[in-house]
């Protein structure tokens, strides 16, 4: 598989903009559709990459030439815009005049009053206005950073692109500029707006001797796993891990001290229902970013190596819960295997399609046998936020697999 099989998300190359979705992700049918899933395939790859080291946000997911792209700068300029338009400096200007809104102090102090009748009038005020000088630099910088973000990505939200400033891009002077300008604002939203400008520049500048950039991971199955275990899992998960010990010298070192740690085994997901009563359940769910969903091939099902360890993961637990150091003792533990595909059916997104097990462990435990689960692509990635109802409709049809 090349390596452009496996990039997941936005790269422009060539003139020419590209959008990789995950294996299993429907086609839009319509423009409107494709750009509501773009911006869904990015709030996935951002929302979920910062607990993932594997996420991918340097040059290496493409070649050299690229350069990563500060995409949630170009968002947030184009959403300020549609919402608040340009930034402008505001001055404050007093002025004397018949209208407006009067400021009483400063009137009283500058303009004299006129006497009739014992009583004190005034013809004229000193009245408050707020000016917007649109001939600041930093205006002139914000706009041509909006029209950059327009020309870029605005498509995504609409046919409008603003014209192209005639000021000439220069990233020194903008840059001191905006800093300046940032160190004398305590406005949190200004100094937000600040910062992705700064984004915006430094990005341009490394690109510009190349048009190229990209924005996505080589290495979704990272982001799969997240998006299982935020939909379904336990949050605290950490008791259920294995631990292996070495003794040497007679002194005891836990795996967690050595720096492989990383590499230890762990369940992906742990999901539990009617958690504490009775009929609590628990269900090892092992993320597998593979394509059978896809190609129905049994080469890209999960092998041995995989399924004996979710047998030694159930196997683990339920000694623990015997032992009572966990808090509850399951009615059963179940295994599965969590992959993508695609549905064809509105109001299918999650498919049993079969179960793995091994010659070594016979018996009627219901760990023995691993289930195999599909679960539509956009569905959850449109769905990824924890779901009682998700997790109920999951338990039922891991429980229902023979």
């Amino acid at each position: 598989m090349s390596e452009k099989d496996y990039f997941v998300g936005i790269k422009y190359e060539n003139e020419s903009l590209r959008i990789n979705f995950p294996l299993g992700y429907k086609k839009a049918a319509t423009e409107e559709e494709l750009k509501k899933d773009v911006l869904n395939l990015i709030g996935v790859l951002s929302s979920l990459s910062d607990a993932n080291e594997s996420f991918i946000q340097t040059q290496k997911v493409a070649r050299k030439e690229n350069v990563v792209f500060p995409i949630h700068a170009y968002l947030y300029l184009i959403k300020d815009f549609l919402t608040n338009g340009y930034y402008f400096e505001k001055e404050v200007v007093y002025t004397k005049s018949s209208n407006g809104k009067a400021n009483w102090a400063k009137t009283a102090r500058q303009v004299k009053p006129l006497l009739q009748d014992d009583s004190v009038f005034y013809t004229e005020f000193i009245t408050r206005k707020v000016k917007h000088n649109e001939n600041e630099l930093i205006s002139q910088i914000h706009q041509y950073c909006v029209w950059e973000s327009f020309s870029k990505i605005g498509w995504l939200f609409s046919s409008f692109v603003p014209v192209k400033p005639r000021l000439r891009f220069n990233k020194s002077l903008f840059l001191s500029i905006i800093k300046t300008k940032l160190s004398q604002t305590f406005n949190e939203k200004t100094m937000l707006l600040f910062n992705y400008l700064i984004d915006v520049i430094e990005f341009l500048d490394k690109s510009s001797e190349s048009k190229n950039f990209t924005y996505g991971t080589n290495e979704f199955e990272y982001i799969w796993e997240s998006m299982v275990d935020s939909a379904f899992g336990e949050k605290n998960k950490t008791k259920y891990y294995p631990h292996c010990y070495w003794d040497i010298d007679g002194k005891e070192y836990s795996s967690d001290q050595l720096e492989f740690k990383q590499s230890a085994l762990r369940p992906d997901t742990i999901m539990i229902t009617d958690k504490g009563t009775e009929n609590q359940k628990t269900f090892v769910l092992d993320s597998k970013y593979y394509r059978y969903g896809e190609s129905k091939q049994l080469n890209h099902l999960p092998m041995s190596g995989s399924i004996i360890k979710q047998i030694a993961y159930a196997e683990y637990i339920e000694n623990k819960e015997n032992s009572g150091e966990l808090t509850h003792k399951s009615k059963a533990i179940y295994n599965a295997f969590i992959m993508p595909y695609e549905s064809k059916k509105m109001d299918e997104n999650m498919k049993f399609v079969g179960s793995a097990r091994t010659d070594y462990k016979t018996g009627d435990k219901t760990y023995y046998k691993i289930k195999a689960i599909l679960v539509d692509t956009k569905w959850l990635m449109e769905n990824h936020n924890r779901n009682d109802k998700m997790i109920k409709e999951l338990a039922e049809l891991i429980e229902r697999g023979l």
